[in-house]
């Protein structure tokens, strides 16, 4: 009953549950300490149940422990570890707080008391599989990963993404087929996840197509985040028709959802297609906006470029540079430096982009005098060393 209650927020059924009970258990103390901290109560009252258990045991002292490391009281965290009996530290106690560290980044404590456990888990060893891989030890992640006796997707997962995200693209996909060929545990959504914005980052055509066929064996729910990473990938790869397909599947779309496919499909110069994603777009933001300016402004369609540009409700830098981009690819230099000075005159700051598109405007005019007053605002706006400007 105190769980129930804790669970809807009812704290003072809670309490008058736990006060009309003739005798109290451990089990019920822990379950108000739960409830203190779930519901975001002051930890001292929680720690004044947490006290007053007449027999402390393994989740008393987790669950305790888990309250002080989510309110960042490292210090009493540590402290109550020390007083923790060792026969209830190991494994429950000592994951709480090293999984504590290891997200608040304290790389060091974390290191502290794993080293120090005696029963160290395949969650203790997988947090720090992921612990090595986040600040780039990567031998030591892979010394930890190979010594482990019992591994499962969360450590295959962890040790795959910390080759990508350091850079060794082969290593992370020789891995993940090794996990695939020994078969012991099973690929999930995160796992295709890493894979997927992996092929898409070193844009590698034939292992995203290989990823590609195993998906469409598995029995996969296309969740918010699986779905975006799978569109993300296939778009960038190319494969628009499964990328569509993927999102016409979604039971649950958000932004980024509609933006990957309506990117992907003006890319590729898809822009009717994406246009007419676009208007069924619920909740269009500044990216979705600037990405049909982009495409219309690809096809020569300038004038629904300022259309679109005038319906927006609301601007930024990039949509601006976007609109004056599009001027100077389709050779409409004076336009280029008129909406540059209307830029302007609305107070929106211009990036390194802005300034090579319209010095780029400039040049092709002859307009030496406007180019270099141009010139000198990026100067004064210390741009004047990006690469793009040096070039225009």
């Amino acid at each position: 009953m105190i769980s129930a209650y804790a669970e809807n927020g009812k704290i003072s059924k809670a309490l008058q549950v736990f006060d009309e009970m003739p005798v109290r258990e451990t089990s019920s103390y822990n379950a108000m300490v739960t409830a203190m901290i779930k519901n975001k109560f002051d930890l001292g009252k929680a720690y004044d149940f947490f006290c007053a258990i007449p027999e402390k045991n393994a989740v008393s002292y987790a669950t305790m422990i888990t309250g002080f490391v989510k309110a960042g009281m490292f210090d009493k965290a540590d402290r109550l570890y020390a007083e923790t009996p060792v026969k209830f530290r190991d494994p429950v106690a000592s994951n709480v707080l090293l999984s504590g560290y290891l997200r608040a980044g304290k790389f060091k404590e974390a290191v502290r008391v794993f080293e120090g456990m005696v029963v160290k888990d395949v969650v203790s060893c997988s947090s720090m599989v992921d612990g090595f891989c986040k600040i780039g030890k990567l031998v030591d992640a892979r010394s930890l990963f190979d010594r482990m006796t019992e591994k499962n997707v969360i450590t295959w997962t962890a040790m795959i993404d910390g080759y990508f995200k350091a850079g060794f693209f082969e290593d992370g996909f020789a891995l993940f087929l090794r996990m695939r060929r020994e078969g012991d545990v099973k690929v999930n959504a995160n796992t295709l996840a890493v894979m997927f914005k992996a092929c898409r980052d070193f844009v590698r055509h034939r292992e995203g197509s290989q990823i590609h066929g195993l998906v469409s064996r598995l029995p996969l729910e296309f969740d918010l985040f699986l779905g975006n990473s799978l569109i993300s990938m296939y778009s960038k790869l190319g494969y628009m028709s499964e990328a569509k397909a993927v999102f016409g599947v979604m039971k649950s779309k958000d932004s980024v959802s509609w933006n990957s496919l309506i990117t992907g499909l003006v890319q590729r110069g898809l822009v009717s297609e994406a246009y007419e994603l676009f208007e069924n777009m619920p909740n269009k933001d500044i990216l979705s906006w600037t990405d049909m300016i982009k495409g219309f402004s690809g096809k020569g369609e300038i004038s629904k470029c300022v259309e679109l540009f005038r319906m927006m409700p609301e601007k930024d830098d990039v949509t601006w540079t976007a609109m004056i981009s599009a001027f100077v690819s389709n050779g409409c230099y004076e336009k280029a430096l008129c909406w540059f000075r209307k830029m302007l005159r609305e107070e929106v700051c211009p990036d390194s982009f802005t300034f090579s598109s319209v010095l780029s405007a400039t040049a092709s005019l002859a307009a030496l005098v406007e180019g270099l007053q141009i010139h000198a605002r990026a100067l004064m706006m210390n741009m004047v060393y990006d690469l793009s400007v040096q070039n225009s």
